[in-house]
């Protein structure tokens, strides 16, 4: 069997069924994990650079300094972004950077052997990590991977080497890098493709292949794997030893270094003795010798041509001997300087020794006296050598053995003439104009003098007067275009709505007619019951929703002010006065002066007194009696059980007297327990009454109201416990009633009186030292407050930085808060919102929510917390993308998305009426402005905004970092800015992982005990050191127990060494908390510990050895039991083991849970597996047990006589006089039973208190009209739900409030529930792994347990996942936030509409003229201000040449077009270029003739722009689809290529805009760069020299000459003759310029990708589903993962559905201009096409669904007529077959 054959079986049968995921590296992935970097894929990717001029068959040239700088830029890309990773070089994988050239000849094998020696040794000499492994079975590589524990490695697969026609040596080379991805996931580290990767940003994006897919083939696949190495091995040469580039002994000064000599050696002894040949090789020596005296600009040569016998002899013998004499030179001496070899200064030079026979002159002259002394020296340093004679020493000698090769046509290219700058096309607008004055742009065109005449509709258009008559027809109108419509529909912003018809296009109708009065008011009628409904979901919702302390919200009303925005714009802020402090609030450090009371005053405090009194009485009375019943009961667990519900009256327990007698009491029946308790002297059994003893004496503490006599007896006891110390109830001086009272029951006696006595029972005493009993058993139960102080703004306590964030509210002052999950965040906002409504009645505060279920929470709380009667509008209104409750421009609160409120602050009509009103803008999880999708929107806010701003964040990796950008921001907009951090959560979160069974257990209910199988296994924090990091996160938070167990493991480690267990003596916790003896430890307290603790661990850790002597050892002895885990279990053993865990968890009292697992169609499909297994469980114990039996028979027999019943009731009640009549409730038990209700015993549902069953029976029948699936609906009758994007917003709702109200414990849910929602959890757990569970993910995901107020623990479980990777999530540090480059062309086309729409508001001006003075625009960069102001002029040219702008920056008619689908760009303006290019028009011209063809090829075309799905590049090639598609699929797979109308259409608009940042590059480069050199390498920065002592030397003065110029361009890349002028595409234009210039390729429109220019292959999934309409064919074929399905393609149809909505502003604005030409009156016209004027308060907003149209409208063309209609008909058929997926 061939190797290209088993190549082909090997991706048919594992590589092509991998599926990667298409990630962010750092924001969705590794972030600051560690990973590495193959080597040889780095110099791949360098070598296989078309632009390079290395290894090329039909050039000689040899451009090593254009190949090391781009490995070093290459590799700074990594570097700039913070990455944690180090490069890894494996011998075994040289074979496909040797082999993998265009060809395998001689020249481009050596070349590009030699080029990966020298590259590498350059490598290892940079400031960064640089590994070599002879392969990954070394055992050097597995320890590295041991100790560094590597996330993953970014490598090529060798796809792109793979053609139809490379040899077998090159075929072979890619099975062996196959195996190599196949040997390392198969070890447990990911896949990254480093040859698909791109920077965009500050993100890196690429395909990430997983272990977990892999797995399960393994075994299979061993066979086909052993054949592919052994035939591959059999093609390649053997490998050599393992390479160092160490040189011991070698002075860097040496003239010659000995690897040079070996060299020369090497090939004066392979070639034999010939007078050309030598003359060539003393040429290569005198270019080396020569070339560091040369400046870099003069090495900017074009190709050279010489004889063409010469040049053979030097392209196949001369130059492939000295390639491989220098590599065996490298191999083995290594070097000390980076060698440097320029094949086009040689080739130059031995063209000036041909063309120059006989020459008398000097190497002085030829080179300069530098240069020749260094010759010189060569030339002595080699004169040992036997065969050293042959090397020419002498000009004459050279030019006599080489002058017989003189060809008139040798010569080099000549350098292409400097071309002028593009000019700029004329462009006026004062606000612009003020702010492009600082920059000159020099090709900028002489503007007219006069331009009062031009108007915005005859504002002069490019090439109107060129293209007008080829262009007919092609959406050529040119009238401006006013923003002041909806994009997801055509209604104006401002206007009220006026009646339409909205008619389906192709719908018939029997008559064309408006709707009738009839049908109108149905339609009313109809909004009207779906708004009640929704408000009656939203008050349902809010009622669940609870306070920090799990109580309900209090709803606050607030009066109308009788003020708007202008009266308030000059008062201060009244900070938010609200009730007393909360009782048991600490006092104010500074005491306050108590105030005279007036006789008013006395009065009511004397009332206060007497009702408190009268109280105290009573509760005294009912406590008595409650005394009373307890004292007739026998056991202490029985008096326990009746005190318990006696706790349950809410109402009594708010006296604080009583609150202290029953704990008092509760202390009493414990000592009693304690005392009858056989195990009483066990120290767990000592630790836990001491627990509870000592939470019941703080809780009395806390309480305020402590008797004399209950002090005494209290403390007495802790005495006896050994509690004497502690300070716990302090002497009281009050005098009141309360103090002086008895204890209401008689105590049991545990200790004498007289002290000296021995113990009457010796075992009530504490299990170990104080100090460490807390440490060990009451970490969790201790004060948890940081500097608490009572504030009269808030109803709580609130600690210090709580205070701080008030403050600076009150003040006005942006606020940037990064505090934990639980650390009490939520008040922020409402704290705001309240702040907003009781300043003025028309203020507004703008809450921006990332997620829609966030949104609907938010709204609904702020329901449940606020009530305003405005007189125009209401408090609230939420406003997402597909729905929208309330007008958002009429309320004072306004919930919603990112993406709208940017719509809404570049909206030209909000400019003026709405943004001015804002005070506040609240971004939570602000944060993800990190993010790959979206982020971008963020930062635009960030920029935009016109007030202050607060962010709110538990999880941000960079907060200084970040908070200096942003302050920046704020600091231009004129506001005052602070960063506030709290660092520690509340409440702990304990983690743990669990064993399982590999084979099945019968689950039997509930009641039953839990499997021994199926355990929680402990993970101590400290224990991640196991994973190999030395520098723990700052956020690994330890209990106070896990400080006690970790100074233990130190001192274990610490016993062999004197110096340590010095240090550690001052940890001792008796030591350390010395000064706390006399009081209880607080959560402060052990946070010193803590820091203390790692401190010292830290210090260990930077000791040699430090892995193996300390981290490891002490990783495992706190890593009990953690073996017992299941290494990588299989989907199988983790779904038979599921109910189990839940069982477990249950038992233990963890519920409720949350199951988080990133795949939304494994969340269903663990739903349904729950409901099948508690159902068939309850089917067999309600078959087997006769007790069930007999109980369903007694049943039926009544069932059956119900009609007998029914008659008999009938007859007594005509029987009996109506007076007779007893009302009362006979029920029997029948009537209320249901056999078919879930059995408790098997079912999760908690109990029906806050929940009743018909409730449960109306909801049920909601979601069943809301086409939720049966499957959903049963698993929520047994307590569990799915909680994702996908599934129904109506459900999720309905779940968030049942999850609250206690009735679904638990949820699956993918990362929906991560960000904020308000659904506390007892236990988070993480389901398998997933390449989505990383450190950001992690965090917010496990934050959802233990919240503040509810719980003071949260418990993490793993589940299903490796113990290693476990450790490495735990490790793992949150990721730094990353921005992206905001100001695209687009986004400049909306500020230019936000000038013109509102007529230059000044809030438009303003946040122009903020955003382009910041100094940094972008987080993501350090672009400066200048080099914006030139992107933003170019870009603005750009859209001028575009036909969308005008001349004075109004925008155009196809503005909508564009704009709408900003988020899309650079397919945005590719899809105008097509429009106006007239090739959708040459598509949809045959709409009435050949429907179905026009449809489809009108999906394929839009595919291109708006469904761009990468297929990894496995799938190139001619013969790829043979292999990988599987029998007889329906999919195509690989979207079909662009026709070559549309190609060659995109291709010269593509030209225009790389002509035009051509332009942009070489305008700032000129005026900004001219005069500073780019010799610096970007990353080693070594400088090449760029001056010469030698500048009139001879072959000086010829290379400046013929040298080419490069202005943007860098110099280093301009080594390969590249110019300005000479680059094709905008990506090779972005990346090739030159040091200070940022030029980012997705900042600019190019249209490279859409034109295939980058090699990438797209999937054809939405052109397949349109033809085929098979989701299992997307899935199998396409690869499209099942979750994703839906989402996919829902994108394609938005898309779709603004597309035809940006058309229909088109067709009404030319219909108009028609209109408007013709003077006739429009009125009536434009009536016709205004919305409903029944506008519902809650709208599903589906864009563009409908035709307004029913006839094409006057002055549209009847090309643009079709397009629109083509648009129509294909949007309606691609949703029918998209929506019919569910059916």
């Amino acid at each position: 069997m061939t190797v290209r054959k088993l190549l082909d079986d090997l991706d048919a049968t594992w590589y092509s069924k991998l599926n990667p995921r298409w990630m962010d590296l750092l924001g969705d992935y590794a972030g600051k994990e560690f990973f590495i970097i193959d080597g040889d894929s780095v110099i791949q990717k360098a070598l296989n650079d078309p632009l390079l001029a290395l290894g090329n068959s039909q050039d000689s040239s040899f451009q090593l300094l254009h190949a090391v700088w781009s490995v070093e830029q290459l590799i700074s890309e990594f570097v700039t972004r913070r990455c944690n990773s180090e490069i890894v070089f494996f011998e075994c994988n040289e074979d496909l950077t040797i082999y993998g050239g265009e060809d395998t000849s001689s020249f481009v094998v050596s070349s590009r052997r030699l080029a990966r020696t020298v590259l590498k040794a350059h490598l290892e000499r940079l400031p960064i990590g640089v590994k070599s492994f002879k392969a990954p079975s070394d055992d050097l590589w597995k320890s590295f991977v041991n100790t560094k524990q590597p996330m993953c490695i970014l490598c090529n697969d060798g796809s792109q080497f793979a053609t139809v026609d490379c040899p077998e040596i090159t075929v072979s080379a890619v099975i062996m890098q196959r195996l190599f991805v196949f040997a390392m996931i198969s070890n447990g580290v990911a896949v990254v493709s480093l040859d698909g990767t791109e920077f965009r940003g500050s993100k890196i994006l690429s395909f990430v292949y997983e272990q977990n897919r892999l797995w399960a083939s393994r075994d299979n696949l061993a066979p086909l794997l052993r054949q592919c190495r052994e035939e591959a091995l059999k093609c390649l040469p053997e490998p050599g030893p393992l390479r160092s580039s160490a040189q011991p002994g070698t002075s860097p000064q040496d003239v010659v270094e000995p690897w040079l000599q070996t060299a020369v050696e090497r090939y004066l002894l392979s070639s034999p003795p010939e007078t050309t040949n030598d003359a060539l090789f003393t040429v290569f020596l005198l270019h080396m010798v020569v070339l560091p005296h040369i400046p870099i600009v003069h090495r900017s040569q074009g190709s050279i041509t010489l004889h063409p016998r010469l040049e053979s002899k030097v392209h196949n013998h001369v130059l492939p001997s000295i390639f491989d004499a220098m590599d065996g030179g490298l191999a083995e001496h290594g070097c000390q300087r980076r060698p440097d070899v320029d094949g086009r200064i040689f080739l130059n030079m031995v063209a000036f020794f041909t063309q120059t026979p006989n020459p008398d002159a000097e190497f002085a002259i030829i080179f300069g006296r530098g240069p020749a002394n260094d010759i010189e020296s060569v030339v002595t340093a080699l004169q040992h050598h036997e065969e050293a004679r042959r090397l020419l020493s002498s000009p004459a000698a050279l030019s006599a053995a080489l002058g017989r090769w003189r060809s008139d046509e040798a010569q080099s290219a000549t350098p292409p003439s400097d071309q002028p700058i593009l000019d700029l096309l004329p462009f006026h607008n004062d606000v612009f104009d003020e702010c492009l004055k600082p920059i000159r742009i020099l090709a900028e065109s002489i503007p007219v003098t006069d331009t009062s005449g031009v108007t915005s509709s005859s504002s002069t258009t490019v090439g109107e007067s060129d293209n007008a008559s080829q262009r007919t027809g092609w959406f050529t109108n040119t009238t401006t275009f006013t923003d002041d419509q909806h994009w997801h529909n055509r209604r104006k912003i401002t206007e009220g709505f006026q009646e339409k018809r909205l008619v389906l296009y192709g719908e018939r109708r029997e008559d064309d007619r408006p709707l009738s009065a009839k049908e109108l008011e149905w339609q009313r009628k109809k909004r009207e019951r779906r708004q009640q409904i929704l408000m009656r979901d939203i008050h349902r919702h809010a009622t669940t929703l609870t306070g920090a302390k799990g109580t309900p919200l209090q709803r606050m009303i607030i009066p109308l002010t009788k003020r708007s925005i202008k009266d308030i714009a000059t008062q201060k802020v009244q900070p938010v006065q609200r009730r007393a402090n909360p009782p048991g609030a600490q006092a104010t450090s500074k005491p306050r002066k108590e105030p005279k009371l007036n006789s008013a005053d006395k009065l009511r405090q004397r009332i206060k007194d007497e009702k408190a009194v009268k109280t105290l009485s009573e509760s005294e009375i009912w406590w008595k009696q409650q005394l009373a019943q307890i004292d007739k009961l026998t056991t202490t667990e029985r008096k326990e059980e009746y005190l318990s519900r006696v706790l349950k009256n809410a109402k009594r327990m708010e006296d604080p007297w009583l609150k202290t007698e029953t704990c008092l009491y509760r202390i009493y029946l414990e000592v009693c327990k304690w005392i009858a308790d056989d195990r009483g002297g066990d120290p767990p059994v000592q630790a836990g009454y001491s627990v509870t003893i000592l939470r019941l004496a703080t809780e009395i503490q806390a309480s305020g109201v402590v008797s004399d006599a209950a002090r005494t007896s209290v403390c007495s006891l802790l005495r006896t416990l050994g509690l004497a110390d502690l300070d716990i109830l302090k002497e009281s001086s009050s005098t009141s009633e309360s103090s002086k009272k008895p204890l209401t029951f008689q105590t049991v006696r545990f200790a004498h009186r007289d002290p000296s006595k021995p113990a009457l029972y010796p075992f009530l005493r504490l299990p170990t030292h104080p100090i460490n009993f807390q440490l060990e058993h009451y970490g969790v139960y201790m004060d948890r407050s940081m500097d608490g102080q009572a504030d009269p703004r808030v109803s709580f306590v609130p600690d210090a930085w709580q205070r701080q964030v008030l403050d600076r509210l009150d003040r006005r002052e942006s606020v940037l808060v990064v505090a934990p999950t639980s650390a009490g965040k939520t008040f922020i906002s409402y704290y705001a919102m309240e702040q907003v409504l009781r300043e003025s009645d028309d203020s507004v505060l703008v809450y921006v929510a990332p997620t829609k279920p966030l949104v609907n929470q938010i709204v609904a709380e702020i329901s449940a917390r606020f009530e305003k009667s405005l007189k125009s509008g209401t408090v609230w209104a939420a406003h997402t993308r597909d729905w929208r409750v309330h007008e958002p421009q009429k309320c004072q609160i306004l919930v919603t998305v990112p993406e709208m409120l940017a719509i809404m602050l570049l909206s030209p009509v909000l400019a003026n009426k709405w943004v001015p009103r804002i005070r506040w803008i609240i971004l939570d999880e602000i944060h993800t402005i990190g993010q790959q999708d979206g982020g971008a929107v963020w930062e635009q806010l960030l920029l935009f905004a016109p007030c202050p701003i607060v962010g709110l964040s538990a999880t941000i990796g960079n907060p200084e970092e970040f908070s200096r950008w942003l302050e920046s921001v704020q600091d231009q907009h004129g506001f005052k800015y602070a960063l506030i951090q709290h660092k520690h959560r509340y409440s702990h979160l304990r983690k743990f992982a669990y064993t399982m069974s590999r084979e099945p257990i019968d689950f039997k209910g509930l009641s039953t005990n839990p499997p021994a199988t199926v355990k929680p296994i402990y993970i101590h924090p400290i224990s991640v050191l196991l994973s190999g990091g030395r520098a723990l996160p700052e956020d690994l938070a330890l209990e106070s127990k896990d400080c006690l167990t970790l100074y233990q493991a130190m001192c274990q480690v610490a016993e062999d060494s004197p110096a340590k267990r010095e240090r550690l003596a001052k940890l001792d916790p008796q030591a350390f908390f010395a000064r706390s003896q006399q009081r209880m430890l607080t959560q402060k307290d052990v946070l010193g510990y803590e820091e203390s603790l790692k401190s010292l661990l830290g210090e260990w850790s930077k000791e040699n050895d430090a892995y193996e002597n300390v981290l490891r050892p002490i990783g495992e002895a706190l890593s009990q039991d953690h073996e017992l885990c299941e290494n990588l279990p299989t989907q199988r053993i983790i779904h038979i083991n599921l109910i189990h865990l839940l069982h477990d968890l249950q038992k233990r009292d963890q519920l409720p849970a949350i199951l988080f697992n990133f795949d939304r169609h494994e969340c269903e499909v663990m739903a349904c597996l729950l409901v099948k297994t508690l159902k068939s469980a309850e089917t067999a114990w309600k078959e087997s047990n006769p007790q069930w039996q007999a109980k369903l028979a007694k049943w039926e027999v009544w069932v059956a006589e119900s009609k007998q019943r029914l008659r008999a009731a009938e007859r007594e009640k005509k029987s009996k006089p109506r007076n007779d009549e007893v009302p009362g409730d006979t029920k029997s038990w029948e009537e209320t039973f249901d056999p078919d209700e879930p059995l408790p015993d098997f079912s999760f549902a908690g109990p029906w208190s806050g929940y009743s069953k018909a409730e449960m029976e109306e909801d049920l029948g909601d979601l069943r009209w809301a086409g939720v699936q049966g499957w959903a609906m049963e698993a929520l009758k047994l307590g569990i739900a799915v909680h994702h994007a996908g599934m129904n917003r109506k459900y999720r709702t309905l779940i968030e409030s049942l999850f609250r109200v206690g009735f679904i414990r638990v949820v699956i849910a993918t990362g929906t529930l991560a960000l904020g929602i308000n659904m506390p959890v007892k236990t988070s757990v993480f389901v398998g792994d997933s390449v989505y569970l990383t450190a950001l993910t992690y965090r917010q995901c496990a934050g959802r347990a233990g919240r503040r107020g509810m719980d003071l623990l949260g418990n993490v479980v793993f589940y299903g996942i490796p113990m290693e990777r476990i450790h490495r999530i735990m490790a793992s540090k949150v990721p730094p936030l990353s921005g992206n480059m905001p100001l695209t062309t687009t986004l400049s086309l909306r500020l230019c509409s936000l000038l013109h729409g509102s007529q230059q508001a000044s809030s438009a001006v303003n946040a122009i003229n903020s955003v382009l003075r910041l100094p940094q625009l972008s987080l993501a960069s350090d672009i400066g201000r200048d080099e914006v102001l030139h992107h933003l002029r170019f870009s603005i040219d750009y859209l001028r040449r575009s036909n969308l702008l005008s001349v004075s920056g109004e925008p155009l008619i196809l503005f909508p077009v564009v704009a709408h689908l900003y988020h899309t760009e650079p397919s945005n303006l590719a899809l105008v270029a097509l429009l106006q290019g007239g090739v959708l028009h040459s598509v949809c011209d045959s709409i009435d003739l050949n429907p179905i063809k026009t449809k489809r090829d009108l999906v394929a075309l839009l595919s291109h722009l708006f469904a761009r799905r990468l297929l990894p590049r496995i799938y190139h090639g001619k013969n790829a689809l043979t292999r990988l598609r599987p029998p007889k699929s329906p999919s195509k797979v690989i979207l079909p290529p662009l026709s070559s109308e549309a190609f060659e259409t995109l291709s010269a608009h593509n030209s225009m805009i790389l002509e035009t940042f051509r332009g942009y590059a070489r305008s700032y480069a000129k005026q900004h760069l001219s005069s500073l050199p780019d010799n610096v390498l970007p990353l080693s920065k070594e400088s090449i020299p760029n001056t010469t002592s030698s500048q009139e030397a001879t072959f000086i003065s010829i290379l400046e000459r013929k040298a080419t110029k490069a202005e943007a361009t860098s110099w280093f890349v301009a080594n390969s003759g590249v110019t300005d002028t000479s680059l094709q595409t905008v990506s090779d234009l972005a990346r090739t310029v030159r040091a200070g210039l940022y030029l980012d390729k997705n900042s600019i429109p190019g249209l490279d990708e859409l034109l295939g220019l980058d090699g990438q292959v797209v999937n054809g999934y939405v052109l397949d589903y349109f033809t085929h309409g098979q989701v299992k064919a997307l899935v199998e074929a396409n690869r499209v993962r099942i979750s994703d399905v839906w989402f996919a393609l829902q994108d394609f149809s938005l898309a779709l559905a603004t597309l035809q909505t940006g058309l229909e502003h088109y067709l009404k604005a030319s219909a108009a201009d028609s209109t408007a030409d013709t003077g006739s009156d429009s009125d009536d016209e434009t009536d016709d096409w205004d919305e409903n004027p029944n506008r519902e308060s809650v709208k599903e907003l589906e864009p563009g669904a409908t035709s307004t149209f029913l006839e094409k409208p006057p002055g549209v063309t009847e090309g643009d007529w079709k397009v629109y209609r083509a648009v129509v008909l294909t949007k309606r058929e691609f949703d029918e077959k998209w929506k019919a997926m569910w059916a």
